[in-house]
């Protein structure tokens, strides 16, 4: 089995990609490195997606006291709290098994913060050749609205029907 998480972060528009460990208590941990890339580096993310989904997952000791969720990600974001990120984020996981690659993606509740009856999830069997898988994963967060949230489209009228103007 293997998971990986992405994050996209709505309002600088990064996506993050730490990388997933597994406790020796089963725990799912994030940890280094931590890659962060703008969301329209896509060849980059891509890559390095593709690396996580046929990396073979660490396991690693289990850490003493209570784990705080995501705090390499608030130190690089320069945030406070969780809920702040939360808000502003969509989280993608991708859990490869023997079966299926399932990628699920967070909704989110009235409160604004992630809900898993919100959440969507789409599989592919494990066979599906890889590159399908991270060009799924990549449409799942350029297609996200999270990923166009405060950017202005000017509008262009949609002319059907009609040839395109031509440049002389």
């Amino acid at each position: 089995m293997n998971m990986i998480k992405i994050y996209l972060y709505a309002p600088t528009k990064k996506v993050l990609l730490p990388t997933v460990a597994e406790t020796e208590a089963g725990v799912f941990v994030e940890g280094e490195p931590l890659h962060i890339f703008d969301h329209l580096q896509v060849d980059l993310w891509k890559g390095e997606i593709f690396k996580a989904l046929n990396r073979e997952m660490l396991t690693v000791k289990t850490p003493e006291g209570q784990l705080e969720p995501g705090s390499q990600l608030l130190e690089a974001l320069h945030l406070n709290s969780w809920a702040a990120f939360e808000k502003e984020a969509v989280l993608f996981t991708v859990h490869k098994g023997a079966r299926y690659i399932t990628i699920y993606t967070t909704g989110f509740g009235d409160d604004g913060m992630w809900s898993a009856t919100q959440m969507t999830e789409r599989k592919f069997h494990s066979r599906a050749p890889q590159e399908v898988i991270v060009d799924a994963i990549a449409k799942e967060i350029m297609c996200h609205p999270r990923a166009h949230k405060g950017t202005k489209v000017a509008a262009v009228p949609l002319m059907i029907g009609m040839s395109a103007p031509k440049n002389n």
